[in-house]
């Protein structure tokens, strides 16, 4: 979640709330109170939870500590709120809790909900970089399964034809053809595809320069901000992938 998308989340949960307890304590003026009150402890614990305790011991295996570390977290925060809430009735009745309309006093509900959503964002959460996780698994295993098979299967006069991807210089889309130029010095090899079908069926060392052509990353010779050279010719980089093939090329 970006800063802009978080700050969007919490304010949009501090105005629910406080319209959703605005009639239980029979005042949005209290119910608006005790949300401001409670808000930055349950801020605090959602963010040491979700941006601490998970990346650092639960994503990491540490199950053990990151037990251990919640409960401590758990205690700390309700204390926390209990501080809170007493300072509030101090302010609000002046110790004269008595004064106070019985409806102010219960605010145990308040604070489960505020904990809910703590724990539903940390589960959303979790949830993404699951499957965050799970996508790079999957690319990685696809990436490995391309490396491994080393060679670009393709139909060429009726036939199927394997062109090794060590042998290909690149990919030249002809609408609904490819032309696969090869180190070789017979004629290039054209097949019946789209150029973005042949990407997806290549490796990350061959990288997209322009909505015509696909490289091989290792067969580029030198290279500028609008060409790269690749043996004898000269392919432009247009401005689509002028940036992707500037972090892809440029040294780290």
């Amino acid at each position: 979640m970006t800063i802009k998308s978080q700050s969007v989340f919490w304010l949009f949960v501090y105005v629910v709330l406080i319209l959703l307890y605005g009639n239980s304590f029979e005042s949005y003026l209290y119910s608006i109170y005790f949300v401001t009150i409670l808000f930055p402890v349950v801020i605090g614990s959602a963010y040491f939870f979700n941006f601490f305790l998970v990346p650092n011991y639960l994503m990491k295996g540490r199950k053990g500590k990151f037990i251990l570390y919640f409960i401590y977290l758990f205690i700390v925060s309700v204390h926390m709120e209990i501080i809170m809430i007493f300072l509030a009735f101090i302010y609000l009745a002046n110790y004269q809790v008595s004064a106070m309309h019985p409806s102010i006093l219960d605010v145990s509900n308040l604070s489960v909900t505020l904990y809910a959503i703590v724990f539903a964002q940390g589960f959303f959460l979790l949830y993404r970089k699951f499957q965050s996780s799970r996508s790079k698994i999957e690319e990685l295993e696809d990436e490995q399964k391309k490396t491994e098979q080393g060679a670009l299967l393709v139909r060429v006069d009726r036939q199927n034809r394997k062109v090794s991807h060590s042998q290909i210089l690149y990919v030249e889309s002809l609408s609904d053809y490819v032309r696969i130029h090869t180190k070789e010095k017979d004629s290039p090899i054209i097949t019946k595809a789209k150029i973005s079908q042949i990407e997806k069926e290549l490796p990350k060392e061959f990288i997209r320069i322009h909505r015509s052509f696909l490289v091989n990353r290792n067969e580029i010779t030198t290279f500028s901000a609008e060409h790269v050279q690749i043996a004898d010719e000269k392919l432009p980089i247009s401005r689509t992938f002028k940036q992707s093939v500037k972090e892809t090329l440029s040294p780290s």
